[in-house]
């Protein structure tokens, strides 16, 4: 069973399709997939090893957890609107009630109350046009918007689910978010000092990882690390060198190496192809 990462706290994705193009998968992180247009299918195993159903249309919101198997199936061409976040972006940036609120245990179509349902609809209006023009100070914004929606959803979900107590599944998480913490930081990122902080084996540590997130720790670092570059390029006036400091690398020549081998591009090209255009693109590589 495929089980994919995020590597950000929070991402926002516009997508439209005929076919939805990848078939039963989960997550290590929240999603929230609001349906724009279209009509189609949503099937989610439950925590009891059953399945929901939920046929969807425009202005459905489905909620789906961590680590729940799901998937969408179209009947009409479908636009969705889909919010991820991880767990510790919950805690951090709102609380543990809402955390606690959105691991829910079935009713993965959340319904809500008519006014709410009208400011949701709002909200995302907002979201979407941001996440198309992408103007200046857009990623504000959209974590203003962003913690609207999530506190919304909490307010209309009918019960609250217990909190976890799952030891492993509570240091898996904590390991996210020391990892996040020290992104910039790569020699406290080795397998041997991440175990050490976490009172494990590097051999265990390693094993620990790919269990809980599907995918071998280096691999994983290795992704977040370009994917703050990427978010450096885009969102900042820093040069290559200046990124490449930022980041702990040896040096920019070694970042443009490593930049091509997972992107066919150099981080210039990377900038010049998507960086906000209403910010001057620097030319130093």
């Amino acid at each position: 069973m495929w089980k994919e990462n995020l590597y950000q706290p929070v991402e926002i994705l516009l997508r439209e399709h005929d076919t939805f193009p990848i078939g039963e998968h989960q997550h290590s992180f929240f999603e929230m997939a609001y349906i724009l247009e279209g009509t189609g299918s949503f099937v989610v195993n439950s925590v009891n090893g059953g399945e929901e159903h939920h046929n969807y249309c425009a202005a459905d919101l489905c909620l789906i957890p961590p680590n729940r198997v799901h998937l969408f199936r179209t009947c009409s061409h479908s636009r969705y609107l889909f919010i991820r976040f991880t767990e510790n972006y919950v805690t951090d940036y709102i609380n543990r009630y809402a955390e606690g609120a959105l691991d829910i245990q079935a009713g993965y179509c959340i319904r809500f109350q008519q006014s709410d349902a009208e400011m949701l609809h709002s909200l995302i209006e907002l979201i979407v046009r941001e996440v198309s023009e992408k103007k200046m100070m857009s990623g504000y914004l959209l974590n203003y918007y962003v913690n609207s929606v999530i506190v919304l959803a909490v307010r209309n979900l009918s019960t609250l689910a217990p909190e976890h107590d799952n030891a492993d599944s509570s240091k898996a998480q904590y390991m996210l978010k020391y990892i996040r913490q020290h992104i910039h930081q790569p020699e406290l990122l080795k397998l041997n000092i991440v175990a050490e902080k976490f009172h494990l084996s590097p051999t265990y540590a390693g094993r620990f990882f790919k269990r809980n997130f599907g995918e071998d720790f280096k691999q994983y670092i290795q992704k977040s690390r370009l994917k703050t570059v990427e978010d450096m390029l885009v969102g900042t006036q820093m040069s290559i060198k200046e990124i490449s400091n930022r980041m702990g690398y040896t040096d920019p020549c070694y970042l443009n190496k490593l930049f091509q081998q997972y992107h066919n591009m150099t981080p210039l090209q990377y900038r010049k192809k998507y960086c906000d255009t209403h910010l001057p693109i620097s030319e130093e590589k």
